[in-house]
């Protein structure tokens, strides 16, 4: 479910991003806060995805469990990706 929504999350940001370069008017402004606000919570839930990973990793560990590790490991990387991704939007001309 975690990586459904972190999957979205990046179908999402990377759809925003192709249309900013046809919107070239006036009304980049307005486009340009939407960005914004969309990357400051594509931001926080990249970490709370990340948190539950942690979560997850340190479950794993407790249990010995292989499949558990590799969970959380896989949520903590998708959830720093994603925070990754919207602290970098100057890379991408959004900022």
């Amino acid at each position: 479910m975690v990586m459904k929504v972190a999957a979205f999350s990046f179908a999402l940001l990377f759809l925003a991003t192709s249309h900013t370069y046809a919107a070239a008017d006036a009304g980049m402004d307005k486009f340009d806060t939407i960005i914004d606000v969309v990357a400051k919570w594509l931001g926080r839930i990249g970490l709370v995805v990340a948190f539950f990973g942690a979560g997850q990793l340190a479950l794993g560990f407790k249990q010995d469990d292989a499949d558990g590790k590799v969970r959380g490991m896989k949520t903590l990387a998708a959830g720093f990706m994603l925070f990754g991704i919207t602290e970098s939007l100057s890379l991408f001309g959004l900022k």
